[in-house]
């Protein structure tokens, strides 16, 4: 450490010489949002080697650096405005980066998540439910399946929340559920961004073919399209003909000839 006899450096450099040897001297600044409009907090330390040497707090009654180390009191009022000044400097670039970047990703108060339910057969037989929650903000959120309102934390499977790359957050949990049963369980999701809980279940789509009856109801079209033709050309015929059921000529007159 120094010794009592040298003030510490400037942000600049020392305006004293150092004892032998080297030494460090580290700002570590820091500026945190608050809920709601508050005005964020700004906190700065300085260190010189592992001591820390003045701290400056937006959220003390007369914010301005403090002594942190006794030899460092001993410093003119000049050198408290100057360090004083340069950490208010410093607090306003962190509240306009800050502003900056909750209007960039437009969630300082919560993207809600869009959340639903997917459906996948498995071979033993049964089934897989999972349910998704994709795009919200802030990461912390509440993922669960209940079965009669009891909850499946046992039996469920449940991913880490995990960043999607554009400042959101996506999770899943998953449960195994017996075929024809699905409608009995449900997922519950709750995040800051909404208003309410999220209570969803899977519902069947309103209407599926399978392959084989979507073959049979083209052949059956395909058998009543031909039936059809044929009936229109008998038909047409039968009005070319007279409805003699075939083509009809009289004989000529014997007499003309």
């Amino acid at each position: 450490a120094c010794a009592p006899s040298q003030g510490p450096e400037k942000r600049s450099g020392f305006h004293r010489a150092p004892p032998p040897g080297s030494h460090s001297l580290r700002y570590f600044a820091t500026g945190v949002s608050r809920p709601g409009h508050g005005e964020p907090r700004f906190i700065s330390v300085a260190y010189v080697d592992d001591t820390q040497l003045v701290l400056y707090d937006s959220d003390a009654e007369n914010p301005r650096y403090e002594p942190r180390a006794p030899w460092v009191e001993q410093e003119g009022p000049e050198y408290w405005e100057r360090e004083t000044q340069g950490a208010k400097r410093d607090e306003w670039i962190f509240r306009v980066n800050l502003r900056t970047a909750l209007r960039y990703y437009n969630q300082s108060a919560g993207d809600p998540p869009k959340a639903y339910v997917t459906h996948h057969r498995r071979p033993e037989g049964d089934v897989t439910l999972r349910c998704w929650a994709l795009g919200f903000y802030p990461a912390d959120i509440t993922l669960t399946w209940q079965l009669n309102g009891e909850e499946l934390t046992q039996d469920m499977e449940l991913v880490e929340t995990r960043p999607a790359g554009d400042g959101t957050f996506q999770k899943w949990a998953s449960v195994v559920v017996p075929l024809g049963k699905e409608q009995s369980y449900t997922c519950h999701v709750d995040n800051e961004g909404l208003p309410e809980p999220l209570t969803l279940r899977w519902e069947p789509p309103p209407f599926t073919v399978s392959n084989n009856a979507l073959i049979a109801v083209l052949v059956v079209f395909g058998a009543v399209a031909i039936i059809v033709a044929v009936v229109a050309f008998v038909m047409k015929r039968r009005k070319n003909t007279g409805g003699q059921g075939g083509d009809y000529a009289p004989a000529p007159d014997t007499e003309e000839l």
